[in-house]
């Protein structure tokens, strides 16, 4: 794709969560994350791609392992505008289903904000702005500090209306196990120059939603779904 018409378009990557010898968390019958992961995210990244005002790029495209740490350096040297990450829970408690959203701590974040201020190898994808405010002001600790701070006040606020309008549109086609975005400190979410959301989509260790996740008709309409929530959100806010 041209350079030009690529900077254009709002460029989300889809991380399908675990693959290869990593299978995730496995079903009463068998069904393994990983799959479910993967079938998703394809066919999140066909819809995206349908629609001009999307480039989406996966993480892994096919069943192999990929690391956490191959999965941020990934995200980290790509100008990306968001990351979804899909996954499916799990829980000893047979009895609890339905789909959550989650997005990274406060605590977790200010921890990554740090740590990349601290080590001045580290090797981050801003935008072209607040690259040339740090070339300007290398050695401006406090400065860079309050940029970042404020991305990250900027990243919250998308990652809360995401996930809004996620949560929204889930809530029509499949159960719920929580109504709210839940905080975490995931390592998937915490790449402090990219807004962030991972999406449990089922309990595939309760026996309904096992079978259910296991079909491509649900699968479609947890993509479905989340497409559709990405649209009205970025229709509406750019």
């Amino acid at each position: 794709m041209h350079k030009n018409n690529l900077l254009k378009k709002i460029i989300i990557a889809i991380d399908a969560g675990h693959g290869g010898q990593d299978p995730g968390a496995i079903g009463h019958k068998g069904l393994q994350e990983k799959k479910v992961n993967i079938e998703i995210a394809l066919q999140i990244k066909k819809l995206l791609n349908n629609n001009k005002m999307f480039h989406a790029i996966l993480t892994r495209n096919n069943d192999y392992y990929l690391s956490l740490k191959k999965r941020r350096q990934f995200l980290t040297n790509n100008q990306i505008n968001l990351l979804i990450s899909i996954h499916a829970d799990s829980s000893k408690k047979q009895y609890i289903s339905g789909a959550s959203v989650w997005i990274i701590s406060n605590a977790r974040m200010n921890r990554e904000i740090n740590n990349y201020l601290k080590n001045n190898k580290s090797i981050v994808s801003f935008s072209k702005n607040i690259q040339n405010i740090f070339n300007q002001n290398k050695y401006d600790i406090f400065l860079k500090k309050t940029i970042l701070d404020l991305q990250f006040n900027n990243f919250r606020k998308i990652e809360l209306d995401l996930s809004k309008h996620i949560l929204e549109q889930l809530k029509k086609n499949i159960k719920l196990h929580k109504i709210h975005p839940n905080y975490a400190s995931l390592g998937i979410l915490s790449c402090i120059n990219i807004p962030s959301i991972l999406i449990e989509t089922g309990f595939i260790t309760n026996f309904v939603e096992e079978k259910k996740l296991r079909t491509t008709d649900y699968q479609n309409k947890i993509a479905q779904s989340i497409y559709l929530a990405l649209r009205n959100y970025f229709s509406n806010s750019t």
